[in-house]
């Protein structure tokens, strides 16, 4: 095949992977590349060498980078919603008491708050739970 048609190869890859997830099509659009590199400098003018070697790479990509992406891209994973405000430590903004609503100050902005035990305004509070719109939370230690 031609150096054109490797870079096409890479470009349609290229261009699958901006719709999809998981950088599959990435591996391909870069073993194209490479074989369109090495075509043009001369080396496999045969096609079925052309495509052993686009397979090769593919592969290889695949075996020794394909851990190293899915464990930058799970590194990145964070907290979101609720999950993200239980243990997050806050200031009482009013006093709370048992089974009443007060205020809790928590990331610069203020949260209605309920709690099982009596907390003075001030106070360093931890979040225990997430009830609808409500901080469920105690004193924090």
């Amino acid at each position: 095949m031609s150096v054109m048609t490797w870079i096409i190869v890479a470009i349609i890859s290229g261009a699958i992977e901006i719709f999809t997830v998981g950088f599959w099509f990435l591996y391909l659009a870069i073993s194209a590349l490479v074989v369109a590199l090495a075509v043009s400098i001369g080396w496999f003018p045969e096609i079925e060498t052309q495509l052993l070697v686009f397979a090769f790479l593919t592969t290889l990509l695949i075996i020794f980078t394909r851990p190293l992406v899915v464990k930058f891209i799970k590194s990145n994973d964070t907290a979101s919603n609720v999950q993200a405000l239980l243990g997050q430590k806050g200031i009482s903004v009013d006093k709370i008491i048992p089974l009443h609503y007060g205020q809790v100050k928590l990331n610069g902005e203020i949260w209605t708050a309920v709690s099982s035990e009596e907390i003075e305004a001030g106070a360093l509070v931890e979040v225990l739970s997430v009830d609808g719109v409500k901080l469920v939370v105690k004193k924090a230690d």
